[in-house]
């Protein structure tokens, strides 16, 4: 009987292990910061994830470095499976290079798994989630006012980027 008990206690103790195991692996985590270049989802709605585990990337994007998000957009797309049939206007993320035009620069701070964009004299908070395939970046409840309520579905581009005038 006393053996049967340990058994049972050991098996529940396994379980238990497992269940908490597997629901820490399945929640996001907050990112602190973002570096290099990032590019929305291209199959993401305004509040909903990727179809496809963001494979396709939008062909506007960001480079973030030293507290600067500098605003980029790639001029060398060619793919023609885009939203709305639009040709040129996403790209594969596993391109080895990207060729990319630099637009605007905006001032940004990262702070306790928060992004800060600060845009027209106001700061708009993004909380950072990592999901594995991509970061969801989802705006504050205190929006400024240029802001919407769009979650931005991010993934960092590894490729190379050639830098076009």
């Amino acid at each position: 009987m006393k053996k049967i008990k340990i058994k049972i206690k050991l098996i529940l103790t396994l379980l238990f292990t497992l269940i908490a195991y597997l629901s820490v692996n399945k929640q996001s985590f907050a990112i602190e910061k973002l570096t290099g270049a990032w590019f929305e989802c291209e199959f993401s709605g305004k509040t909903s994830k990727p179809t496809d585990d963001c494979k396709m990337l939008d062909n506007d994007g960001f480079v973030f470095n030293n507290n600067i998000a500098m605003h980029i957009s790639v001029v060398d797309s060619q793919e023609t499976n885009c939203k709305k049939n639009k040709i040129g206007q996403c790209f594969h993320s596993e391109l080895k290079y990207i060729k990319i035009r630099k637009g605007r620069q905006d001032k940004v701070n990262f702070k306790n798994g928060k992004l800060i964009l600060s845009f027209l004299g106001c700061g708009q908070v993004f909380h950072l989630k990592d999901k594995v395939d991509y970061v969801e970046a989802n705006p504050d409840k205190k929006k400024c006012f240029w802001a919407g309520k769009k979650v931005f579905y991010l993934k960092k581009y590894d490729g190379e980027l050639i830098f076009q005038k």
